[in-house]
């Protein structure tokens, strides 16, 4: 389990749910180098069930210019599936235009699906 939240942010002009940037935790937890994630789809580690859903749920962020708090599945590269708490924000330019969105997450499982215990749900 990691000890610090996961970080990705979104471009919001097009290509829209494809990502900027990742930090080290979020390398870590996908075990992913960052230019195997950055500049393709958010979408592609969801779910297909749940794709719809996160789609509305950052059009809703972006359209709304609120804050969003989720607790979502996402896949993992070997398959499996993790819980993760998501907070979402859209961050704006100089002129108030919203730019992109930053998303941090805390997984809320270890990779075998187990709680992490210090997590309160």
């Amino acid at each position: 389990m990691l000890d610090k939240a996961i970080m990705v942010t979104y471009y919001v002009d097009p290509p829209f749910f494809t990502r900027k940037s990742v930090n080290e935790e979020y390398c870590r937890f996908y075990n992913v180098r960052p230019e195997q994630v950055i500049g393709r789809s958010c979408l592609e580690t969801t779910p297909e069930k749940n794709r719809n859903q996160v789609q509305k749920k950052i059009e809703a962020c972006v359209e709304n210019d609120a804050v969003l708090v989720t607790i979502e599945p996402t896949m993992m590269p070997d398959g499996t599936a993790s819980l993760i708490r998501w907070v979402e924000a859209p961050v704006k330019d100089r002129t108030g235009k919203i730019i992109e969105v930053v998303a941090v997450g805390l997984p809320l499982q270890d990779r075998r699906g187990k709680k992490d215990r210090r997590q309160t749900v």
